[in-house]
């Protein structure tokens, strides 16, 4: 088997099947793992089965997140390439034809680029701007700096292919939390990978809808997310990593959701050492080009918001 493609799923199956219809899954080489996190509806999930009975329907014992998920997909996977992917996102045309070309045998950790789509309407979204940054900068320096940046700030497992070899040497799975589950993973695997390269080649579509995970901005999903980046930065130091983890842009995001955000986000990184990290970011350059992506965001959702939140779902299933 040479690619294992991991999809954990909660009660969203017409999304489900808009992803299942971009992955080839009549290719003999290619499983496809969907891990059900006790979505509530089945019998809805039962016609997406029914359509797809080459894919490996799995499931959760209780439902504990895309964590808990993506690592009952981990321990089924038998393919030499893991490829992860979110159940309302879905695959470029031709993207496992751009695997297939361009991974090499010794190849740990391969980044590649993602575009981004707001689901109302289909235009252009902020979303994948900072992923695509970060691959593109490593793609055409190839240095210990950007190399650096891509290991720590590229936190989405998405739009990669891992080696299944390396995560099962090094053990890592994802953390079992609500918030933030796939942080530690990709970073703890981007910091000890032996050979990480990559492409600036787009084979993945994020779709941005309000209402979803990510577009939580609550004070108790800032401090949650926070906690998780603390616990990270105690696992690198145990490893004995250098590097760390910094926590500046969850200050500017405390900002203005008020005093029990700021001084929760201060205690938490006090608590796990964050200061020093996060004063070394504050260059005014990095700082000009976070504003400025918190800008676009911020305008794209509320224009989203002014749109509403109807879609075709003939239209992606």
């Amino acid at each position: 088997m040479t690619y294992s493609v991991i999809v954990p799923h909660y009660n969203d199956p017409a999304r489900l099947a808009r992803l299942l219809c971009s992955v080839p899954v009549a290719r003999d080489d290619i499983e496809v793992i969907v891990v059900d996190d006790c979505s509530p509806d089945q019998p809805a999930l039962d016609a997406v089965r029914a359509r797809w009975p080459r894919v490996r329907w799995l499931s959760t014992p209780e439902n504990g997140g895309a964590g808990v998920a993506r690592n009952v997909g981990l321990d089924a996977a038998c393919g030499h390439w893991l490829v992860f992917a979110d159940s309302d996102d879905e695959f470029l045309p031709g993207a496992f034809e751009t695997f297939d070309r361009v991974l090499r045998a010794d190849d740990a950790l391969v980044y590649f680029l993602a575009e981004a789509v707001q689901e109302v309407d289909g235009s252009p979204s902020v979303r994948s701007e900072r992923m695509n940054e970060l691959v593109t900068d490593y793609a055409t320096a190839g240095d210990a700096a950007s190399l650096q940046r891509l290991q720590l700030q590229h936190v989405n497992p998405v739009a990669k292919v891992y080696a299944r070899a390396f995560i099962e040497g090094i053990q890592v799975r994802f953390d079992t939390v609500r918030h933030g589950e796939d942080v530690a993973f990709n970073v703890l695997a981007a910091v000890q990978a032996h050979h990480v390269r990559a492409e600036a080649t787009a084979v993945y579509r994020v779709y941005r809808r309000t209402g979803s995970l990510t577009t939580d901005a609550t004070v108790q999903d800032l401090l949650a997310r926070l906690e998780v980046l603390g616990h990270l930065n105690d696992r690198l130091g145990a490893l004995g990593v250098p590097l760390r983890m910094h926590a500046a842009s969850y200050v500017a995001r405390a900002v203005p959701l008020g005093p029990a955000a700021w001084i929760g986000t201060l205690r938490l990184m006090v608590r796990h050492k964050m200061i020093g990290a996060t004063l070394r970011r504050v260059h005014p350059r990095e700082v000009w080009r976070f504003l400025g992506r918190l800008r676009r965001c911020r305008v794209e959702g509320r224009r989203m918001g002014n749109q509403g939140t109807k879609y075709d779902a003939r239209r992606i299933s």
